[in-house]
């Protein structure tokens, strides 16, 4: 019985060593090679260069000369040959006349209108839903800023709602103000001829009412001659605009960013390839743009001139303007340096902690991001990397299944 005892006390103290053993292993381990983990999360990285270039476009200036000029289109605006794109005025009173003008000639429209067609029974309802939707419409064009539209809408809606109140009764007044109203517009547009003029465009394109001497220095069939020092220096050959310029005429749908990159940057991409380009004003969104030239390298810069056939009503007034060209993207999962290791068959993986475990699994890098990787976000497999997953970043003697101990 004695010696039963001795026997569980001895198994009990070498259970107490081993165990005392295993928790000071994994102290010393703890301390001396900790375990590190990460969370694996989705990432894109790439090649990107910040700079500051030129818009290039083929422009022509526009000029007045008249003492006072308005114009009759709004920035951006596309516009064909020989449509209004200013009027031009010798005084003020010319300018009053005209603005008499142009009201008398939307009260005749109304008035016609509501004269043209007599009104019956049956088109009452259809009347007053057009006057609805011509509500909505206009309020619609206000919450998008949209003045011009919301203008015409609401010219619309006024002729609708004066033939909805009107009835053969009126016709007789109707009749009699049409004929006042055109007999006092033919006497304005009579005087109107001596000193006020239309000025139109010559040729199709998109009208901007902002000139600054770049137009004739800086044109489309320049692009092949630019080089690093006329971009530096560009600003010192501006020459004054001419006398009565009031805004420009751009021509074709095709606009062109010539800007200085790092060599380094140029040589990642060729002519004919495609940039993704983000503009530091005027334009909310990314832009791809085509790669048109590729200067030499001048002392570890290079001329880069990129070209886009869209957007163009709402880049007119740009010129010197700074922007992100991100000449590479890559998207996956993010992974430490650290995390990387390679397996008997020299692939590339990570292990994953998994419970208590570590799990290989294997990945496909797709950039160095100097720290870490960018790695493929395969989803066709459940088995492979997923974002969420904790990689290990440090740890011995790691195996596929090993069993190791918390951070």
């Amino acid at each position: 019985m004695k010696q039963g005892k001795v026997l569980i006390r001895v198994i009990m103290i070498l259970f107490l060593i081993v165990v005392l053993g295993y928790v000071g292993y994994a102290v010393y381990n703890a301390v001396h090679d900790p375990l590190t983990t990460s969370v694996v999360i989705e990432y894109e990285a790439g090649e990107a260069c910040f700079t500051t270039g030129y818009v290039l476009r083929d422009e022509s200036v526009l000029t007045s000369r008249y003492p006072i000029t308005v114009l009759s289109r709004s920035e951006g605006e596309k516009v064909g040959a020989g449509q209004a794109v200013a009027v031009g005025y010798l005084d003020d009173t010319a300018q009053q006349r005209q603005s008499r003008i142009d009201e008398l000639t939307e009260q005749l429209s109304q008035l016609r209108y509501a004269y043209s067609t007599e009104l019956a029974f049956s088109d009452i309802a259809a009347l007053e839903a057009s006057i609805a939707g011509d509500f909505a419409s206009m309020a619609a064009s206000v919450n998008r800023r949209d003045f011009t539209g919301a203008s015409t809408t609401g010219s619309e809606l006024k002729s609708l709602i004066l033939r909805r109140y009107s009835d053969s009764a009126d016709s007789a007044t109707i009749r009699s103000e049409i004929a006042e109203l055109t007999a006092q517009l033919n006497a304005l547009t009579d005087q109107a001829g001596s000193d006020t003029r239309t000025i139109t465009a010559g040729r199709p394109g998109y009208f901007s009412g902002s000139a600054d001497g770049f137009e004739t220095l800086l044109r489309p069939d320049d692009i092949s001659s630019l080089t690093v020092s006329t971009l530096e220096t560009l600003e010192e050959s501006v020459q004054p605009l001419p006398d009565g310029a009031f805004g420009k005429l751009i021509s074709g749908d095709t606009w062109y960013y010539a800007t200085i990159v790092p060599s380094e940057y140029a040589a990642q991409t060729a002519r004919g390839g495609t940039v993704t380009v983000t503009f530091s004003q005027d334009l909310a969104e990314a832009v791809s743009m085509t790669v048109e030239r590729i200067g030499e390298d001048e002392n570890g810069r290079s001329v880069l001139v990129l070209s886009c056939d869209r957007f163009m009503s709402d880049v007119t007034l740009l010129r010197r303007v700074s922007a992100d060209i991100v000449f590479s993207s890559y998207s996956g999962l993010r992974v430490p340096k650290n995390a990387i290791r390679l397996n008997d068959d020299g692939r590339a993986g990570v292990y994953v902690l998994e419970g208590s475990a570590a799990r290989w699994k294997t990945v496909t890098i797709l950039y160095d991001n100097g720290e870490s990787y960018v790695v493929e976000l395969d989803k066709s497999d459940t088995a492979n990397l997923w974002p969420g997953d904790e990689v290990i970043v440090s740890a011995k003697g790691l195996y596929n299944g090993k069993v190791v101990l918390g951070s």
